[in-house]
């Protein structure tokens, strides 16, 4: 197998000169050349292309456009986060490169990743501009596939970038303030339910889920989900990535990147053992009524999450109906690692 230079692979992923290619294909906003001779899959998510010969492997995706953070830099990091790190287990990234193409701002970099067996190098190559963030993500554990790596970058076409109005500084996004900054931090709720002595058919259903939302400053928001049942042999994790806006008494919440997870119990207890499965979950944008309410009875505020229908994030609604059609989040245990062993 030739031998991989992620140093090398990354300085031949040209990504500032734009080539001539004929026979494109689109996703979303994105233009762009198949590798000839590879395997295709499409989702609503990302268009894939995959090889592997006696070199070695190679997997180039396409991924479906998100807002834009407002700076190149932050999209690929952002999106790092979301593919690499979280996705693959890689490293930070390295060799960082910045340059433009036809007004969108790019930037790339890469890492090394193992993950359940797979290993290798990941590089993203990241397009900002028009409100809008593109990546490419490639995981390989050779060289050979630089050239298709490369043309398979250069002939990526984008919209054109409409011109600015003005040369003036943008100005700094203001603070979050009023109820917009009371989201600021994590949420979490749980539910449960215990079996009954007389009844063994309530031990199959057994268990908790517990739910947190941490809400950043800079707009983007992480979702934890774990979901432990005592006759289940395996913990479910979910995580989710992406970015929310307040308007008023309106959250909005877009994820980016969603997966499911199912680890094997460690001893058969509430502790992540092996990794089983991951599977991406779908992507499912919601618009809440939020309100912050102090329940004098437990002496504690709650966010409160309101929607019109239930979601797949969120579940059923909460049987308290203090509020028609809600969820009800407190900040007790807010620090406990959901994926790692739960304090009781």
């Amino acid at each position: 197998m030739k031998k991989l230079n992620l140093t090398l692979l990354l300085v031949c992923t040209h990504l500032f000169v734009a080539a001539a290619f004929s026979q494109t294909a689109k996703f979303d906003i994105v233009a762009y050349t198949p590798p000839a001779g590879w395997s295709a899959e499409k989702d609503e998510n990302s268009v894939r292309f995959s090889t592997e010969t006696d070199a070695g492997y190679c997997v180039i995706s396409l991924v479906r456009s998100i807002d834009t953070t407002g700076d190149a830099g932050n999209d690929f990091e952002m999106l790092w986060e979301l593919f690499a790190k979280d996705g693959l287990n890689a490293t930070a990234s390295q060799g960082r490169r910045s340059g433009e193409r036809d007004g969108w701002l790019v930037e790339a970099g890469g890492g090394a990743f193992e993950k359940e067996g797979l290993s290798g190098a990941a590089v993203l190559t990241t397009f900002s501009g028009n409100g809008k963030a593109v990546a490419v993500l490639v995981i390989t554990n050779t060289d050979a596939f630089e050239s298709n790596i490369s043309a398979f970058i250069d002939s990526i076409k984008l919209p054109p970038v409409a011109a600015q109005k003005t040369t003036t500084a943008p100005t700094p996004a203001a603070a979050p303030s009023g109820d917009a900054a009371k989201l600021i931090g994590r949420w979490q709720r749980s539910s449960s339910s215990s079996p009954a002595y007389a009844d063994p058919a309530s031990w199959g259903t057994a268990g908790y889920t517990t739910s947190r939302y941490e809400f950043n400053s800079d707009g983007t928001y992480i979702y934890t989900e774990r979901t432990f049942r005592m006759t289940h042999p395996r913990i479910f994790i979910v995580k989710e990535n992406g970015r929310y806006t307040v308007a008023g008494n309106t959250l909005t919440v877009t994820p980016a990147k969603s997966t499911i997870s199912a680890y094997n119990k460690a001893g058969g207890s509430d502790a992540l053992g092996t990794l089983a499965t991951t599977q991406n979950r779908k992507l499912e944008k919601v618009i809440y009524k939020f309100t912050f309410h102090y329940f004098s009875g437990i002496q504690e505020w709650n966010l409160v999450l309101q929607a019109d229908a239930p979601t797949e994030r969120d579940g059923p609604f909460s049987g308290n109906t203090t509020f028609n059609n809600a969820w009800y989040f407190d900040q007790k245990f807010i620090n406990t690692d959901l994926t790692a062993v739960r304090v009781n």
